[in-house]
């Protein structure tokens, strides 16, 4: 099976989270083709699970990939460009499903002893609500998981790598938007409306206040604001409305409902002082991903086995992925890839999966299939 070949197939066809369809279908057909039939779909959003089972008695294992792309505009000059325009796969989930259907062949190819195999193309992880919304749907739990197992390719780390670490592994990460309501007013009697600039002004310094990037710090939390929008261009009207967007994240995903509580109680504070309604939409949320120990030492075992450095990271990583919310409930792990020192950070619009690395992706789900059913 070529995996370059494929990998840049999907990247020329990139589509946004919950718009799979196309990308669903490709991989549908490879699966076909790999000589699997029995493929669930339509359980949520455009997401897909091949089953493959070896009819002996072991662990059920779900390993579990991406399908969507960004909206970013691809700066790269390559020859598998993206044939979509602001749509690029930036995060390197092309590479992902390459690997996942690298390991699909070899299943099919070199069965384990025993256990059965469920190989999951999610879709819409970039918005945090592929996962949550499989969860919701029930559809996983007629499988009976043992366990679960996932991956993602890290820019800054030595190609084929693997990184990894107990507990957190990735934060807790919340976006939301407030929207604030008061009373326009001519601009020469501002008094006689409501505005809620005082009202921003006071949310934005509380927001500051909670603010502690330093990892080491028992504080951290980190508050990124979004947006800012109030008024209109009107300048003989005083505003009468808002509207703020914030992203939060810390590693505990206790901690994590503790601040939206604390939030959601500050701004509710200031507007009732300002005299202004608020409302508060909370949206694209990412558990945090909960590796489990006894797992983390096996994907380590099995780095070492096929001869690939292995690199225990201290702290989690910043980014948010929404494995996390499938980790919170079945005994699971993810780990990382590395995919080069020079390669651009992810989400770079130069960023592009490096191909050389799917091979070691391959081998460490691979065995992971093989060790945990012995």
């Amino acid at each position: 099976m070529d995996l370059k070949e494929i990998r840049r197939q999907l990247h020329q066809e990139p589509e946004l989270s919950g718009n799979e369809k196309k990308t669903a279908q490709y991989i549908d057909n490879k699966l076909r083709e790999i000589g699997i039939d029995k493929i669930h779909n339509q359980f949520s959003q455009h997401s897909l699970l091949a089953e493959i089972n070896t009819g002996k008695s072991g662990k059920t294992i779900l390993f579990r990939c991406e399908l969507d792309a960004l909206p970013i505009r691809e700066k790269n000059n390559l020859t598998y460009q993206s044939q979509q325009g602001g749509i690029s796969h930036k995060c390197g989930h092309d590479g992902h499903m390459a690997i996942m259907l690298g390991l699909a062949n070899n299943l099919v190819e070199h069965p384990p002893a025993k256990g059965r195999f469920l190989l999951l193309f999610q879709s819409a992880e970039e918005t945090g609500e592929g996962a949550a919304s499989i969860i919701k749907s029930g559809f996983l739990n007629q499988f009976e998981i043992d366990y679960t197992i996932a991956m993602h390719n890290v820019p800054g780390y030595p190609k084929g790598s693997i990184i990894c670490k107990p507990d957190s592994f990735t934060p807790s990460v919340e976006s939301f938007e407030v929207r604030l309501e008061g009373e326009t007013s001519h601009a020469g009697e501002p008094d006689k409306g409501k505005n809620p600039a005082l009202c921003v002004a006071e949310i934005i310094e509380f927001m500051h206040q909670l603010h502690h990037s330093d990892q080491r710090s028992e504080s951290y939390f980190v508050v990124a604001p979004i947006h800012i929008n109030m008024g209109e261009k009107a300048y003989g009207t005083s505003a009468g409305e808002a509207n703020i967007g914030y992203t939060i994240r810390t590693f505990e995903h206790e901690k994590l409902n503790a601040f939206k509580n604390k939030i959601t109680e500050k701004i509710n504070e200031r507007a009732h002082d300002h005299q202004l309604s608020a409302s508060i939409t909370w949206k694209e949320a990412f558990a945090a991903n909960k590796n489990d120990a006894n797992l983390v030492q096996i994907i380590e075992q099995v780095a070492k086995d096929k001869n690939l450095e292995y690199v225990e990271k201290e702290k989690p990583f910043d980014w948010g992925e929404d494995f996390g919310i499938f980790t919170q409930q079945i005994t699971g792990a993810m780990f990382g890839l590395g995919a080069g020192k020079e390669t651009p950070p992810l989400h770079d619009a130069y960023y592009d999966f490096p191909d050389d690395i799917a091979s070691s992706g391959v081998q460490v789900f691979y065995e992971l299939a093989i060790k945990m059913n012995k």
